[in-house]
């Protein structure tokens, strides 16, 4: 099947900048409950591990979907990749501020997978993804639940290693 890709700038471009402005700005104005590097620490695991699960996929020799409007890298690319930092930053704040103990991390885990899957779904609708090359979206549930386990690991460890340090 061939795709025609939407070559104005329309839905998928708007869903990105107002999601970095928007999530940015939430995270501004939240009371900060993490030191200033362990937050980017957070932020910038969401853009790495995105990018790095997107570029394993959608390339050769998979080559499973596209972002965007081209089959191409472009700048828009990169920015989807940014709008996803915000996502790891609030998936532990909101770990943390819950207090979230036990079984019921899975439970967490569980409920955020599905929200991102809901996040992705609306990008496939307004034309941010293309799955037109046999990637199927039940895939990213399993993705999704990977790296938060990855993410909660990690705050665990820096957390204990804070406590460490600081008394």
């Amino acid at each position: 099947m061939k795709v025609v890709y939407d070559t104005s700038f329309d839905w998928n471009e708007w869903f990105v900048i107002v999601s970095i402005i928007g999530l940015n700005v939430i995270i501004f104005v939240l009371p900060k409950i993490f030191p200033l590097i362990e937050g980017i620490a957070y932020y910038l695991f969401g853009i790495f591990f995105v990018t790095f699960f997107d570029h394993t996929t959608s390339v050769s020799p998979w080559d499973l979907y596209d972002v965007n409007d081209k089959s191409s890298y472009e700048v828009m690319d990169f920015l989807t990749y940014v709008m996803n930092g915000p996502y790891g930053y609030f998936f532990v704040y909101f770990y943390k501020r819950l207090r979230i103990k036990g079984f019921y991390t899975i439970l967490y885990i569980l409920i955020w997978s599905g929200f991102s899957v809901l996040i992705e779904w609306i990008g496939l609708k307004i034309g941010l993804y293309h799955y037109e090359k046999g990637y199927k979206m039940y895939w990213s549930f399993h993705v999704y639940m990977i790296i938060q386990t990855i993410l909660l690991i990690y705050f665990s460890l820096s957390s204990s290693l804070n406590n460490k340090i600081n008394g």
